[in-house]
């Protein structure tokens, strides 16, 4: 009997593997890389968008209205004539301004604090760790903190009158002067650990030959200070006076409330605490807008005018 079924034709042909791309219309892979640092990126950008420039963009509307956080009507430019005229900003920007006048003195405190404690004098680890301990602790908590000490019956007046000395006990805190001391000396606690900080960071690149030899050539502590290391901490004092120099203007909110409340009157208010005045104290949110907007544009001022200032020394 014949078997009529064939066995199927065997291909001996091998299959050759294309040597060309498997698709022309492929991503080059510089693109296929941007596009994945794009989109890890997304998620910054978007957090960015919320919680930033859409709360920003708000704030520059709201600043043309009067808004009680309900209910809106444009006004225009009511908002800012209104501050400019009404001698108020001035007054606000005279008590920012003394809190600038004392950035000098935290920042030639805070450079013989280092120097010393890079040199290792006697105790220097006990008092690094407490010159940096104010720096951890809330701003709230160190101006509550200074607020007790500074009170009528607070330990200063108990202090000085147990020393004799109590014609010098006063109500530090119900005066603007005095007031204005204790927000400084808060500021300046507050300030100095992270200061010094920097400082020690700096002068561990300065080189002990350099200084070594100033000595040996008979320069005096003070000649070292301001003619080597002062000179070499450039870039870390410039980072010091500009970081500080913004505080100023919109970190002084919690040792203002917690200390003063912006008192005796406006006495001690700087422009930060006076927005949350207008805001939450007085229901006005459409005129403390305003004065954020004007705060944001007078930061960037000072902030542009520094770091253009700062490169030009640097470049000299």
């Amino acid at each position: 009997m014949v078997n009529r079924k064939q066995a199927a034709p065997i291909n001996l042909n091998v299959a050759r593997v294309s040597t060309k791309p498997a698709s022309s219309t492929r991503m080059p892979q510089h693109q296929r890389e941007g596009l994945t640092a794009y989109l890890s990126l997304l998620p910054a950008f978007l957090l960015i968008l919320i919680f930033m420039w859409y709360p920003l963009a708000v704030a520059i509307y709201h600043s043309f209205t009067v808004w009680d956080g309900d209910n809106e009507r444009w006004i225009g430019l009511t908002n800012y004539v209104s501050i400019f005229t009404s001698g108020q900003l001035l007054l606000l920007l005279r008590n920012n301004f003394i809190f600038l006048l004392s950035i000098p003195g935290i920042l030639l405190i805070t450079l013989i604090v280092s120097v010393l404690l890079f040199e290792q004098t006697v105790g220097w680890k006990f008092f690094r760790s407490v010159y940096y301990l104010p720096t951890i602790l809330s701003a709230v908590v160190v101006g509550f903190l200074m607020k007790t000490l500074f009170d009528s019956q607070g330990a200063v007046n108990q202090v000085l009158t147990t020393l004799g000395l109590g014609s010098l006990a006063q109500p530090w805190i119900d005066s603007a002067p005095t007031a204005f001391l204790v927000l400084i000396l808060a500021f300046y606690w507050q300030t100095l650990g992270q200061g010094v900080l920097i400082f020690l960071a700096g002068l561990s690149t300065i080189s002990t030959d350099l200084i070594e030899a100033a000595r040996i050539d008979g320069a005096n502590w003070w000649q070292r200070l301001f003619h080597i290391i002062v000179p070499s901490l450039s870039s870390a004092i410039s980072y010091f006076l500009i970081t500080n120099i913004i505080y100023i203007f919109i970190g002084l909110f919690a040792l203002v409330y917690s200390i003063t409340r912006g008192g005796p009157g406006y006495e001690t208010t700087p422009i930060d605490y006076m927005i949350y005045v207008k805001a939450f104290a007085g229901g006005s949110l459409g005129y403390a807008s305003a004065l954020a907007v004007i705060l944001l544009i007078l930061v960037l001022i000072l902030s542009w005018m520094q770091i253009a200032f700062f490169d030009k020394v640097g470049a000299e």
